[in-house]
């Protein structure tokens, strides 16, 4: 029989030596000054913070209308219709004969009293046929637009209302066509109810192509802001606030800042940011706070545009 004694200590020095092991990789000095597993610096594109004017805008929705409507009847209740040389959307001059009537008693070959245009424009609408009766009740004969000259009827949200001004700038268009400047010629304060939309007119000028009752866009410059930007990609939303990621002294800071106005690439900073500021161009998770970097700017040509 094996006596006791030895059967013990190669089972002491193999749990020795189990120990040991798993003491020695947390020991001051032979472990990782730092356990996370994020690297001590990485390499981030950042873009110098820049000036640059943006646009301040103001989208509309309506249809084209005539911006003044002309009725034209005949001056005799109880005529008829003898003759009609005008079509829907033909221009017609001041003056032009658009239709001819006569009593019905009169002579088959009696050429009819005039029915002509009181102004140029271009005829909207007719209800005039040969041999139909001309009465108030059936409405007017012809319908011209003025001139010729079309609108855009637009709505505007409640909130844009107060910057619409007569006169401003816009360009509006209409669906299936190229666009066309204009300027605001009216602005209605008052809202509707039901809706709260105000409206606002855009005047167009005249154009062959142009019809009234087609849907447009319209986009109406109500001024301009000029200040610091950055990529709109840099800008984070987070429940604390608008937030921008800045490189200082090698170090990640997240910023609070209130953004401006926007064009899609660009976004205005009113505050929160300075003008040497290096803001990261592609906010995300991979940074937080305090994170050691290596800042590489885009390009020259950025700063060339400072």
């Amino acid at each position: 029989m094996i006596p006791r004694r030895e059967m013990v200590w190669p089972s002491a020095r193999l749990w020795s030596a189990l120990v040991l092991a798993a003491v020695l990789p947390c020991s001051p000095g032979l472990a990782a000054d730092e356990p996370s597993a994020r690297p001590v610096e990485m390499s981030v594109s950042v873009r110098p913070v820049q000036k640059r004017c943006f646009r301040d805008r103001i989208e509309v929705t309506g249809t084209l209308v005539a911006r003044e409507i002309v009725d034209i009847g005949a001056e005799q209740e109880g005529t008829r219709v003898t003759q009609v040389l005008a079509q829907p959307l033909d221009e017609v001059a001041l003056g032009q004969v658009l239709a001819r009537v006569a009593q019905p008693s009169d002579a088959a070959n009696a050429p009819g009293l005039a029915v002509r245009a009181p102004i140029a424009g271009f005829i909207v609408r007719s209800i005039a046929t040969a041999g139909g009766p001309v009465s108030l009740r059936l409405g007017p004969l012809f319908r011209i637009a003025a001139n010729g000259e079309i609108d855009l009827d637009a709505n505007v949200a409640i909130d844009d209302l107060a910057r619409l001004k007569v006169g401003q700038a816009a360009t509006v268009t209409p669906l299936g066509l190229a666009p066309i400047t204009g300027k605001t010629r009216r602005v209605d304060q008052a809202t509707d109810p039901a809706t709260q939309l105000g409206t606002v007119r855009i005047g167009l000028g005249s154009g062959q192509d142009l019809r009234i009752g087609t849907f447009a866009r319209g986009i109406v410059d109500v001024g301009e802001s000029c200040g610091l930007s950055v990529p709109f990609s840099a800008v984070t939303f987070e429940p604390e606030g608008t937030i921008v990621h800045v490189v200082a002294r090698d170090r990640i800071e997240a910023r609070q800042v209130a953004i401006g106005l926007t064009n899609g690439e660009d976004a205005e900073i009113r505050s929160g940011l300075g003008e040497n500021d290096l803001v990261l161009t592609r906010a995300g998770a991979f940074v937080r706070e305090g994170d050691r970097v290596n800042p590489v700017v885009l390009g020259d040509e950025v700063r060339a545009e400072r």
